[in-house]
């Protein structure tokens, strides 16, 4: 009476297996686009690129996964959030545009947070141009981040459409806030700095 249940079986089976491959799949895509993150703050470019290119290659394999739309969404979205935040931080550091990562095949929602998340890593670099002196670079870079918010703010939707999207802008506008009070801060110095020179 309750055969049919060996097919429902066969199912589970399948996804638990298909489930496995695809967490080690996004896994790697994480690691590679943390560890390019990490190249570009060290001015590693090459290596940057070279990590970009293998989470590129692996999310090839992992969109032959969305045949299972039961598990391919939840597992994906902080991998490829993760992506996007490393290529877009690159491009821009690298003087490129932000890439069309509907293009790559990329959802929505992870595009969005990723780009938000984008936000804490241009506060890093330019933190880091603030403490070797290029202070006109890290105003550049600020202006960058309020471009990226003031475009987040405007996808005011539920969160159940684009989860954690509303907490990230947040964040991304105290971050902002806080960036341009350090680099107020690094002018200040510069001037000063500028302003002893002249009476030496």
């Amino acid at each position: 009476m309750l055969e049919f249940l060996e097919e429902v079986r066969k199912e589970l089976e399948e996804l638990e297996v298909a489930r496995e491959e695809l967490i080690k799949l996004t896994r790697e895509i994480r690691i590679n686009s943390t560890k390019a993150i990490a190249a570009v703050h060290s001015g590693r470019f090459n290596e940057a690129e070279e990590r970009l290119r293998a989470a590129r290659d692996i999310l090839e394999k992992v969109k032959e996964f969305k045949k299972y739309p039961e598990i391919y969404y939840a597992i994906t979205h902080d991998a490829m959030q993760e992506f996007v935040e490393a290529v877009a931080f690159a491009n821009l550091v690298s003087g490129k545009e932000i890439p069309e990562f509907k293009d790559m095949g990329i959802e929505t929602p992870p595009i969005l947070t990723g780009l938000a998340d984008l936000v804490g890593e241009l506060r890093r670099y330019s933190l880091d141009l603030m403490r070797k002196g290029e202070v006109s670079e890290a105003e550049k870079c600020i202006n960058t981040m309020e471009e990226i918010y003031s475009s987040l703010i405007t996808f005011s939707f539920p969160e159940k459409l684009v989860p954690g999207l509303r907490h990230k802008v947040d964040v991304a506008r105290q971050l902002i806030e806080r960036t341009k009070s350090d680099w107020l801060a690094a002018r200040l110095i510069e001037e000063i700095g500028q302003g002893l020179k002249k009476w030496e």
